[in-house]
């Protein structure tokens, strides 16, 4: 078992809840409309760290981490589990949260143990050469191109205050940007890996 993996699968899962924890910390003058900008700040940091890609990618990279791919199933459940229960768990202890908060959120960790799996196992595959290599590592990025327009973040509804529509817009942007790039990076170092290929062969072939 490789154990450095799977302690990269914790820390990794335990620095995203934090960080998803302290984007939603809200301060007075936030709410009373005195620090807009710091509140488009913060509400941007909270959307994309809380964006489904990023724990989905969390799922992803654990399983690519453990590498085999009946652990890389059980490390995707451990990650998003994980990054729940420290997430509700700290937020429960600084008072950010009700003590019944985990009750309220059954839903998610349900998702955890449900989508964990799967994703876990994009990992493991995103480590082989063939096309199935190829698709898995294009998972991840190409949720972050598709993501923005799903949740409509480039079409916020004109009657919310602009600091929300100014930060689903740099959000969405960010994701939107961020996937592209990954998934020009998955097909370029493909098309480099072929080229390897052909090369080495070419030599046998004459």
């Amino acid at each position: 078992m490789d154990r450095r993996g799977w302690w990269l699968v914790i820390a990794s899962a335990s620095v995203l809840a934090l960080v998803s924890l302290a984007s939603n910390v809200t301060t007075l003058n936030q709410l009373e409309g005195k620090a807009n900008t710091l509140l488009v700040a913060r509400l941007t940091v909270s959307q994309l760290v809380n964006a489904g890609t990023v724990w989905a990618g969390l799922a992803v990279v654990s399983g690519w981490l453990v590498r085999r791919a009946a652990p890389a199933v059980a490390a995707g459940v451990v990650a998003l589990l994980t990054a729940c229960i420290v997430h509700y768990g700290v937020g429960t202890a600084y008072g950010m949260f009700d003590p019944d908060v985990l009750t309220a959120n059954l839903h998610w960790l349900m998702a955890a143990m449900l989508a964990g799996g799967p994703l876990g196992l994009v990992g493991a595959i995103a480590r082989r050469l063939d096309p199935w290599g190829m698709a898995a590592r294009l998972a991840v990025p190409a949720g972050a191109v598709l993501e923005p327009f799903v949740l409509g973040r480039f079409t916020t509804p004109a009657i919310l205050p602009w600091p929300n529509r100014v930060a689903d817009f740099v959000s969405g942007s960010v994701l939107l940007t961020a996937g592209a790039a990954g998934c020009v990076w998955v097909l370029a170092g493909g098309w480099r890996r072929r080229n390897a290929l052909h090369e080495r062969r070419a030599p046998a072939e004459l």
